[in-house]
């Protein structure tokens, strides 16, 4: 394989200038916001809520905080915005931001949503810490990212090279580590964040449904730079098409590991 610098997300295989980008974003909407609203849900957001939505893509989260969150304030952040746009609430705030390198003031959040974000930077454990200070005291930080570890058991010798050679190109290109979800939630500890929880949702491919559309259309945008790197040969691409629409043909994919985790709540000044 040749292999380049990690880049940014901004100029890869996944960038947003990429035309079937936003399509592949909405699928990836379409597979996981459900859970994703659900495990929000769980932490009981309240009306005034300042929330952040880091690494906003297609924005469906963001504007479901807006609705959620109706008296406080929404901000949603990405490298390019421009698929966050639209007729958007006076109270959602769009932002470009690099979060490896852009701040926000300490203790500015209630909560702090990423998706699909983390796993691409190299960097990723600094961020953490670094977002976990934006938050409030009591504030919450949740993670949502896709690891390759029940490709890793496939039956399929075919599906488990070409999953695997994806990862790889991500790593190479995007300093990508489609493994690092896996060790959650302990980066989030080691953020100095408490009372951590863990979802793991693993998608099916071959079944025509959501995590399916989701992995076609990332295999579609990602083939040709496979090829370009030695990682793909030209009738392995063809075959895994074939494969793939066989009927008899269904495996897992990626897993989705979300986490979340507070930051400690202030000690309580009692008067003497």
């Amino acid at each position: 394989m040749t292999t380049t610098p990690p880049r940014t997300y901004h100029d890869g295989a996944l960038s947003h200038a990429v035309s079937s980008e936003l399509g592949r974003l909405q699928a990836l909407e379409t597979a996981r916001d459900a859970t994703t609203v659900a495990l929000i849900e769980r932490l009981e957001p309240r009306r005034d809520w300042a929330c952040l939505e880091l690494g906003a893509g297609a924005g469906s989260i963001a504007r479901w905080l807006a609705t959620r969150c109706p008296l406080g304030q929404v901000t949603a952040t990405d490298l390019d915005t421009r698929f966050l746009t639209g007729d958007l609430p006076a109270h959602l705030r769009v932002v470009r931001h690099d979060v490896t390198h852009d701040g926000f003031p300490d203790g500015t959040f209630d909560l702090i949503h990423a998706r699909a974000l983390l796993v691409h930077l190299p960097d990723r454990d600094q961020v953490l810490k670094r977002a976990a200070q934006w938050l409030r005291p009591g504030g919450w930080l949740i993670v949502e990212d896709p690891d390759v570890f029940p490709v890793e058991s496939s039956p399929s010798p075919l599906f488990k090279q070409v999953a695997l050679g994806g990862a790889q190109l991500l790593a190479a290109t995007l300093g990508t580590d489609l493994r690092w979800p896996r060790t959650m939630p302990a980066p989030l500890t080691a953020a100095g964040l408490v009372n951590p929880g863990l979802h793991v949702a693993v998608g099916t491919v071959g079944d025509a449904g959501p995590d399916d559309v989701l992995w076609r259309a990332t295999f579609d945008q990602v083939r040709q730079a496979m090829t370009q790197h030695g990682l793909l040969a030209a009738d392995d691409a063809a075959r895994l098409d074939h494969l793939l629409d066989q009927p008899d043909f269904l495996d897992v994919c990626l897993a989705y590991v979300s986490s979340w985790a507070q930051r400690p709540a202030a000690p309580s000044s009692r008067s003497a």
